[in-house]
């Protein structure tokens, strides 16, 4: 096939990446949306993502997703229809379209991804992949490969595991927790600690910055935000202590539902992922020490992967290159089943 006729996607719930054959990141932005109050849409991207936190009331800028699901699929369509029209210079004709899709999606969630695929993408074929044998694929573990892995992908609107072996999933679990819910728990310890209301952008810098697990350097960050006691704009002083201890009880949730899906393996797979551990990708992977912190907790093995926020993406772009692959994909009709 000519370069360019296939385009990879990987829907997150913060950021919106498209690849084409060669792996070249023809997209990556934030997968949100401005609407006015009448309807007429305002910005997509990182352009909307400048305006979150700062509109005026008649203006909405948020993101369409919600826990790594379609939420609004009007606002979704529009989004993926804008970042790739945006982007047709780069690609030819109408190309194949290969997209990530959760495993653990109900009957609902499966009919907005139809609706948002069959709405948007003017394609040859669309062909879905599971996400998780995407993330599985996209660390190196080869699909041939009978021995079972385990991969943990904490990304920005849930955390997903998987179990694999022999190309196939054998176990998944996605969890209603991620990077998200961190900046949720370090709003709320800002609000009482510091008697101060930030939004969620500026949560999210604190947890960029100042995060870690276990150990870390004795840092701190100014941020603005409305005083709870004045109603005033003020500005205080977060230590990396205090962001660090707001984030513990999220991740210590995540690592109990590990232990107990480990404990469910049976024998042979449990073997397998005792001696090479699991992998961890997602961008929120990123914090220092989280897999240390893991590694001590669970008892096995923890890797990292390069650019864990690519990894996705880099397994659907791997599917989506090898023919002989095509049974790790299915189709639109597959995905809804008897809900249409």
């Amino acid at each position: 096939m000519m370069l360019g006729s296939a385009l990879g996607i990987d829907f997150g719930t913060d950021t919106i990446k498209i690849c084409d054959r060669k792996n070249r990141i023809m997209v990556c932005e934030k997968n949100m949306i401005a609407v006015r109050s009448d309807g007429k849409v305002i910005a997509i991207g990182d352009a909307a993502y400048d305006m979150f936190e700062k509109t005026p009331e008649n203006i909405k800028a948020s993101c369409p997703m919600s826990h790594g699901v379609i939420a609004e699929g009007r606002n979704a369509e529009i989004v993926l229809a804008h970042l790739l029209k945006k982007n047709r210079r780069l690609f030819s004709g109408e190309p194949a379209v290969y997209i990530a899709v959760p495993r653990d999606i109900s009957a609902v969630e499966k009919r907005a991804y139809y609706n948002v695929l069959n709405g948007t993408i003017h394609a040859r074929k669309t062909f879905l992949v599971d996400k998780g044998l995407a993330d599985t694929v996209g660390v190196g573990v080869s699909m041939e490969s009978p021995r079972a892995s385990m991969l943990v992908n904490i990304g920005a609107g849930t955390t997903e595991i998987s179990v694999a072996a022999g190309g196939k999933i054998l176990i998944s679990k996605t969890l209603q927790i991620g990077g998200f819910t961190l900046d949720a728990d370090i709003a709320t310890m800002v609000r009482r600690m510091f008697h101060l209301n930030i939004g969620q952008k500026t949560s999210s810098l604190l947890k960029n910055r100042l995060a870690y697990v276990i150990d870390g350097p004795a840092d701190s960050l100014v941020v603005y935000g409305i005083s709870t006691i004045s109603g005033l704009p003020v500005s205080e002083e977060i230590t990396s202590m205090a962001v660090s201890l707001a984030i513990e009880d999220t991740l210590h949730a995540i690592t109990e539902e590990l232990k107990g899906i480990l404990d469910r393996l049976p024998p042979q797979f449990y073997r397998d992922i005792m001696e090479a551990g699991l992998c961890l990708t997602g961008g929120t992977s990123l914090i220092p020490n989280l897999s240390e912190y893991m590694r001590r907790e669970l008892g096995i093995p923890i890797s990292m992967v390069r650019e864990p926020g690519l990894t996705t993406l880099r397994g659907v772009q791997f599917i989506m290159s090898r023919p002989e692959l095509a049974g790790c994909t299915f189709s639109l009709k597959d995905l809804t089943g008897s809900t249409l």
